[in-house]
């Protein structure tokens, strides 16, 4: 391959995993921003979606059913998440409700490592397995498909937050929660349809990713920190987090074949720590006193 050619193929590789990175963080922001809770199972919403359908698929169901099977049992984990472990708390904080989610994860990880073991599981792909070459480059029609659904799924949100009344309600509950409750606004309801809309679109983006990444119990803790980089990086906005997860995917993208291929996963965790270090600096009041 030429220069131009793997240039290209690289960038290809950074905006597919910046497209789903950015899926991943919008996820933390609708439920941070509402709830202020981290939520750490938002990267096994996203292995569920891969795997699930995978187990509707192998047990005769056909592709379409599965994926719609897959998406609501994880809608429902999610609420259930909200119902059960995170609204019965009194007195929160948001170390306990970090430690609340952190615990689910791993039960959510454990009974899919016993109910289906550690074995990767693969998605057949959508659209075909061809390759559609460009600037000599190779990209599949399921990476197409990824960006694609992850734009849409971009867009739409942009949309319905920003032109819907709904939308315009949860973003008042975002910003001042007690004023939205004095405006008769249900703060209960909202925080339950956050976790809903971040389990399924969560879901969705694990199983468009599948056929290309693979999946099983252990995807969820990496790829959800990489979400939470990006949700960070991104000052928890939709724009800033989009924005943040594109360069996160290209520095990923061109580090990895630039550079070295074992920098891919520690890259997201350095920018984090840097980032961090950063506006600590810039914003003395964050440190502890």
């Amino acid at each position: 391959m030429t220069l131009l050619s793997e240039t290209v193929q690289y960038a290809i590789s950074g905006i597919t995993a910046g497209s789903i990175y950015a899926v991943i963080g919008i996820c933390w922001s609708v439920v941070y921003l509402i709830t202020k809770v981290l939520n750490f199972t938002t990267g096994e919403f996203v292995m569920l979606g891969g795997m699930l359908t995978w187990a509707f698929h192998t047990m005769g169901f056909g592709l379409p059913s599965s994926v719609l099977f897959a998406v609501a049992c994880t809608i429902a984990i999610s609420m259930l998440l909200e119902r059960l472990v995170i609204r019965p708390i009194r007195f929160p904080t948001e170390m306990t409700y970090m430690m609340l989610t952190i615990a689910s994860a791993s039960v959510i990880k454990g009974l899919v490592l016993l109910q289906w073991g550690s074995e990767s599981r693969r998605i057949e792909p959508f659209f075909g397995s061809g390759v559609i070459h460009f600037f000599g480059a190779g990209v599949t029609p399921q990476v197409l498909c990824v960006v694609a659904i992850m734009t849409l799924i971009t867009l739409g949100l942009h949309l319905f937050l920003n032109h819907t009344l709904f939308g315009t309600a949860l973003r008042a509950s975002a910003i001042n929660q007690t004023g939205a409750k004095l405006m008769g606004i249900d703060i209960g309801r909202f925080r339950l349809f956050c976790f809903g809309l971040a389990g399924g679109l969560g879901a969705v983006t694990g199983i468009v990713t599948a056929p290309i990444t693979f999946t099983g119990y252990e995807i969820g803790l990496l790829t959800g920190l990489k979400g939470l980089v990006a949700a960070i990086a991104g000052g928890w906005s939709m724009t800033g987090t989009v924005a943040a997860a594109l360069a996160l995917g290209l520095l990923e993208g061109f580090g990895a074949g630039f550079v070295s291929s074992g920098l891919k996963d520690v890259l997201a965790l350095i920018v984090m720590i840097l980032f961090l270090i950063l506006q600590t600096i810039s914003f003395p009041g964050l440190r502890r006193r």
